[in-house]
């Protein structure tokens, strides 16, 4: 295993964060009492499973609510869906993040940033394509996955509590994809103990923290 510092870990300490509990019944928001000046954007990270990487085109006939419906996250009726900008890829597309986000976080973001809240989640992050990659994000009870072999073939957001969560998805993560010919690549404050849990099932290991 290869373990690497550096600027690689997303940083939240400019960003606001809305965070859905682990029950799935309520969203928590920290970062609103900082302060914005200016006018530009400001980043409000979503840390949910109910989210959906797409091809921005689909937003052209599909609301955000209605893609989420389709992977069988569809909100509940105490959250609205969000957007992100789009995110170009290196095959010329571009993808947008579909996000759920609880009714009453959602209003204290709009009540305190309107327009400059720009909507994303860590399942934009990582690289675009490369050598065949699996990255791996553990963050706030959620696995944040994205597999790469050549362009993006796999980009998901996982309930993952426990240490046998990781475990189990990778395993079925193993039944799809060769993992001992892929690099994995985890970040975070996390990435050590994801890659002590999973590491030996890949031919090479990156670890950024």
């Amino acid at each position: 295993m290869r373990q690497a510092t550096g600027n690689n870990t997303p940083h939240t300490a400019d960003r606001v964060s809305i965070q859905q509990s682990l029950d799935g019944h309520s969203f928590s928001v920290s970062g609103l009492e900082g302060d914005f000046p200016g006018d530009e954007a400001v980043p409000v990270e979503i840390l949910t499973p109910q989210t959906l990487l797409v091809p921005s085109e689909f937003l052209q006939t599909m609301t955000p609510a209605e893609l989420l419906a389709a992977a069988g996250m569809a909100c509940s009726e105490k959250q609205q869906a969000v957007r992100s900008l789009p995110k170009a890829l290196n095959t010329g597309t571009e993808i947008v993040a579909v996000m759920a986000i609880g009714e009453k976080a959602l209003q204290a973001v709009r009540e305190r940033l309107g327009y400059r809240a720009s909507f994303t989640t860590p399942l934009l992050y990582g690289p675009t394509a490369g050598r065949p990659t699996v990255w791996l994000y553990l963050r706030a009870g959620i696995l944040y996955i994205k597999v790469f072999d050549r362009t993006l073939r796999m980009a998901e957001a996982i309930p993952a509590a426990t240490d046998a969560d990781v475990l189990y998805f990778i395993d079925r993560l193993s039944k799809a994809f060769s993992l001992e010919d892929m690099l994995l690549r985890t970040i975070g404050r996390n990435a050590k103990k994801v890659c002590k849990l999973v590491g030996n099932r890949f031919g090479e290991v990156i670890c950024v923290s």
